[in-house]
């Protein structure tokens, strides 16, 4: 990310309506911006001053960063190599005894419907990339899995008078352009009083900015908003779900602190070759490298995990 200077912001157009609450939110000056390498767009981030919600504009998703493997984690999901999702854990801890039809909305391989169907539910999941949705149906057996656009979901469903009794997405509210219709929809397709749950990044995480410029993951034109723990409240509340609840999740165990740093050493330094032969000292330091992140991370962990109760009544 770079600095616009002051004279770049007064000649723009530096007043948008939020995201998350429709209130006029103006650009902090200097105002972050961000030049997308995916597709060569300049995006400014917005500070919301009445909900609290950080997000990015022009506001406008770009489908293509998914299937084409945009980013590392869509590798890791096309070869079925990914590990369950650490964020998703806090869903099994408390679900009712009650089990009933589920809805992963960005289902991607299929893990988290997976370990619902294991415990008695229902699964079905939607994804908008083809390639995740074939690993879902050949690595975990999943038939009512699909292809499909939330629209073109809620509008079949309705059809055929659907609903489910949870509806979850894990890191998918993060990239959504328009996240009020998008969770009229949610509202939608969950029975009145059903469970709605899920995660998305923390932006308060532990080492968040250096978590950035290690890559463009939580950057437009893949993640547009930004929550804090009061953002996401307030923008559910505002939604109509009521029992909304927010808590940290995400730290990760010390050993796979130290494997990720002693991969990332690796990858970054045998790039130059005047430096490879700091790989070996690197990977020998990882384990002690790794104690001051491990601590961090669970002081201010990388995810918020969500959980609310949908409308008692069924939304028009």
């Amino acid at each position: 990310m770079v600095e616009r200077t002051m004279n770049e912001i007064r000649e723009s157009d530096d007043s948008v309506t939020c995201a998350g609450c429709a209130a006029k939110a103006r650009a902090d000056v200097p105002a972050h911006v961000h030049r997308a390498p995916h597709n060569q767009r300049t995006y400014t981030l917005q500070r919301c001053p009445n909900c609290e919600l950080q997000f990015w504009w022009p506001l406008q998703a770009d489908p293509s960063v998914y299937e084409g493997e945009g980013f590392e984690a869509y590798v890791d999901y096309h070869t079925g190599k990914r590990p369950f999702p650490r964020w998703a854990e806090p869903l099994f801890a408390a679900l009712p005894p009650h089990r009933g039809r589920a809805l992963d909305i960005g289902c991607g391989d299929g893990a988290v419907l997976h370990r619902l169907a294991q415990i008695g539910y229902e699964p079905h999941g939607i994804d908008l990339d083809e390639k995740s949705i074939a690993v879902a149906r050949e690595k975990f057996h999943l038939a009512n899995v699909s292809v499909s656009t939330l629209d073109a979901f809620e509008h079949a469903s309705g059809l055929r008078g659907e609903q489910f009794d949870l509806v979850t997405f894990f890191e998918v509210l993060e990239h959504q352009d328009a996240p009020l219709a998008f969770l009229a929809q949610v509202q939608r397709l969950c029975r009145p009083g059903g469970i709605v749950a899920g995660s998305v990044p923390n932006r308060d995480r532990f080492l968040a900015r250096f978590d950035r410029r290690l890559g463009d993951g939580d950057l437009p034109p893949h993640h547009f908003l930004w929550f804090s723990r009061a953002a996401l409240v307030r923008l559910f509340e505002r939604a109509g779900f009521t029992n909304v609840d927010v808590t940290t999740t995400g730290a990760l165990p010390y050993r796979q602190i130290v494997a990720k740093l002693a991969a990332l050493f690796e990858r970054r330094l045998r790039r130059v070759a005047s430096l490879r032969w700091l790989v070996l000292p690197c990977k020998v330091l990882a384990p002690a490298l790794a104690v001051v992140p491990w601590i961090g991370m669970r002081l201010a962990p990388s995810h918020l995990f969500f959980r609310c109760t949908a409308p008692a009544t069924k939304p028009s």
